[in-house]
């Protein structure tokens, strides 16, 4: 690999990570004005979802690309998004608060909001995996 091709190879390698989790934090926005939240908590909401969860894809796909989280794995890629999922809610919860409200606070009983995200994080592998695996061509593999 030649200097000029890392670039195109590490954007190769990310970009299905950054972009599935992206797209995940512009949907809870839209979702979120549809609900009929007010604009700019939906538009706070969705940036403080879309930023981070696409560092976590990011580094879901990385981890993808080195061998760590092996295609074909679910449990390895579960217990991932077990953890990144309830940080990047613990970020935009916090965050948004923090931008909209003028005050930090943590989530109402914040250990029950974070198991609950747990949840929902390998729920979120389960997309993220077949999104990997089915439309881009197998995902971020060597």
């Amino acid at each position: 690999m030649t200097a000029t091709t890392q670039p195109v190879d590490a954007a190769r390698i990310l970009a299905p990570g950054v972009l599935i989790g992206a797209v995940a934090g512009v949907f809870a926005g839209v979702f979120m004005l549809v609900g009929g939240a007010p604009p700019s908590w939906a538009v706070t909401a969705g940036a403080l979802l879309a930023l981070p969860l696409a560092v976590a894809g990011a580094g879901c796909a990385l981890l993808r690309w080195r061998g760590v989280l092996s295609s074909g794995h679910f449990a390895p890629m579960a217990l991932y998004w077990a953890i990144a999922f309830p940080l990047v809610r613990l970020v935009q919860e916090v965050g948004t608060r923090l931008v909209l409200g003028d005050t930090f606070a943590l989530p109402p009983q914040p250990w029950a909001f974070l198991a609950y995200q747990a949840l929902i994080g390998v729920g979120f592998a389960i997309g993220f995996v077949w999104v990997q695996e089915r439309l881009v061509r197998g995902g971020a593999r060597r």
